[in-house]
């Protein structure tokens, strides 16, 4: 999780959780997820999923009061889980690191009630990052993702990529895509606050501007997609 990610699903995606919806999440890193807690709404029945390689190495709880509502897989496409069950199935930084994503989104769209919703949001700047257990596939943009969904007969409501995290920095700085900040705060660190104070000197005197090297900003991508 990191910043531009937090603030896009703000913007983009909450407002599509609604009450007493069933939820799958899929990916959790910890319980209960960020995703959850931001939503707020405690009439909505949210599940999380994960695969077994991968759920033997995260460091939350397995034996906690919502245990049912935590399924594990052995399998990366074929889940415990009955045809047409959520109203919403979705994954926060997490398409990025499946192998094959046309088998995952069958499964995604299998366990999605007809009229649901799919709902992804990954980096797409980000450079090439692995963990134990879990590898690093993909980067895609909105063109990726529009054949991706039509390829599964899914209408699309949202698909675009962006950094809020770039609106947050002063306009006389430069920037590039790469790795952004993890939380709001660290932009409010003495580190940041240096290097955009020196970059405003430096804006003053047209031929040493190329002097300023570009802070690495974070783009993410957003999609929703329904299910006939």
């Amino acid at each position: 999780m990191h910043l531009n990610s937090e603030l896009l699903f703000k913007k983009h995606l909450v407002s599509y959780f609604k009450d007493n919806m069933k939820v799958l999440e899929i990916g959790a890193d910890r319980l209960p997820t960020w995703y959850c807690e931001t939503v707020n709404k405690p009439s909505i029945d949210w599940h999380t999923l994960d695969i077994k390689t991968h759920w033997d190495t995260l460091a939350i709880s397995k034996n906690n009061s919502n245990s049912n509502k935590q399924i594990v897989s052995n399998f990366e496409y074929n889940y415990p889980v009955e045809d047409n069950t959520f109203d919403i199935v979705f994954s926060g930084q997490v398409m990025e690191h499946v192998k094959n994503i046309w088998k995952w989104m069958d499964e995604l769209k299998r366990i999605t009630k007809p009229g649901g919703l799919i709902i992804t949001i990954l980096p797409v700047s980000w450079p090439y990052h692995i963990a134990p257990e879990v590898v690093d596939c993909w980067r895609i943009y909105p063109e990726g993702m529009k054949a991706l969904m039509e390829d599964k007969g899914l209408e699309i409501l949202v698909n675009t990529f962006e950094s809020m995290e770039k609106d947050l920095i002063p306009s006389h700085v430069p920037t590039l895509p790469g790795i952004g900040v993890d939380t709001l705060a660290d932009l409010n660190k003495s580190k940041y606050k240096i290097i955009f104070n020196y970059y405003k000197l430096l804006s003053l005197f047209p031929g040493i501007k190329k002097l300023r090297r570009p802070v690495p900003v974070a783009y993410d991508a957003v999609s929703v997609s329904r299910k006939p």
